[in-house]
């Protein structure tokens, strides 16, 4: 077998992608433990093996099937293909059309991905009100995408028939459906980047820092791109080949884009000293503060290990504070960074069931 460049850049971005996953899982481990681990956590190992499969399906594709699908074929090459070289047409357009539902599967699990790990980081402030919305247009987006990828062509199973040629939009890069995905795609990442804007403008900070959020959390803009490009490549310069790399490509860009923020402890040297060197995470950075009037001033703490990554201090009129600090386990030093409500008490001890002190940090932990 050859490596050809595609397969090269296939496995290389796989790899990558694989390695930022397992990453986002090391840093979540160890700040959080299992036992911390949110919707989002569990939601990544899903959008892992859909990655691993359409990786594997590329290489298939490639390899086995030749990169042949009909959607290239015109009425004249269909009309004069040799019977023998139909399977191998057939099956190559199975194996594109099955590829491309495992590249909208990761694409739309990144994106309940991102709005798990929003619904964390907003909780308490005014913004939250919009998860939930938030939540409802991706599902819509992602049962309308399906719905028309199973019925702009009928019987489905048209998609992949050689001869006669089955007319309408029965092949497999067919444009009511790919527009639509794109369309929804890219309306979804819209609305998902918008969510943290609010916050990050409020916060009491430095332009360059503003600007250092704005931009991590804005991220959702290359995927934005790359579906934009894919659709260009396909319709508007008829580079099929090259729009199902940027199938590829546009995955890669998203697993990127869905761990980064959750990555980000690693970039300090905290987080490492805290594992090789004994020493605790403590945030030393410069404080933020952010004015939100719809905190609350009786929550309990009910998650202690629930995080965000961001570095912020945010006020509200209720005189309570939000703040993200690193805090450490009583057993285990989590390296973790906390957004929490804090107030006047300093600690609050209370009993447990087995009679032992559990000595809690009041607020509302994100």
């Amino acid at each position: 077998m050859d490596l050809t460049p595609v397969l090269v850049e296939t496995w290389t971005l796989y790899a990558i992608g694989s390695t930022m996953i397992g990453a986002r899982v090391f840093v979540r481990t160890r700040l959080v433990g299992i036992q911390g681990y949110g919707p989002d956590d569990y939601l990544v190992w899903f959008t892992w093996l859909v990655y691993t499969t359409v990786s594997i399906i590329a290489h298939v594709f490639l390899v086995q099937a030749g990169g042949k699908h009909t959607s290239v074929l015109t009425d004249e090459q269909r009309a004069s293909l040799p019977l023998d070289q139909w399977k191998d047409w057939e099956y190559g357009s199975k194996l594109f059309t099955f590829g491309f539902l495992s590249y909208a599967t990761i694409v739309w699990s990144l994106k309940f991905n991102m709005l798990f790990f929003y619904r964390r980081l907003v909780r308490g402030l005014r913004i939250e009100r919009f998860i939930l919305p938030a939540f409802g247009f991706v599902a819509a987006a992602g049962i309308a995408s399906i719905l028309t990828f199973c019925l702009a062509c009928v019987p489905f199973t048209k998609l992949w028939q050689v001869y006669p040629n089955p007319g309408g939009q029965c092949y497999p890069q067919n444009p009511v459906t790919f527009y639509t995905v794109a369309v929804l795609n890219v309306l979804t990442d819209m609305c998902i980047i918008l969510i943290p804007i609010p916050m990050v403008l409020r916060v009491q900070a430095s332009v360059m820092r503003k600007i250092g959020l704005l931009m991590l959390f804005g991220l959702g803009m290359f995927c934005m791109i790359a579906a934009v490009v894919r659709v260009v490549l396909i319709f508007k310069l008829k580079r099929h080949g090259d729009g199902a790399l940027w199938s590829i490509r546009e995955d890669f860009v998203a697993v990127i884009v869905g761990q980064a923020p959750l990555v980000y402890p690693i970039t300090k040297p905290r987080f490492w000293k805290s594992i090789f060197g004994g020493e605790q995470y403590q945030d030393t950075s410069e404080s933020h503060k952010y004015n939100n009037s719809s905190g609350s001033s009786k929550r309990k703490v009910k998650d202690p290990y629930t995080i965000t990554q961001t570095e912020l201090t945010m006020v509200d009129k209720s005189e309570s504070t939000e703040e993200i600090m690193k805090v450490e386990d009583q057993d285990k030093m989590d390296g973790g960074i906390l957004v929490q409500k804090t107030y006047n008490v300093d600690v609050e001890s209370s009993r447990t069931e087995s009679g032992h002190e559990d000595k809690k940090y009041p607020g509302q932990a994100f």
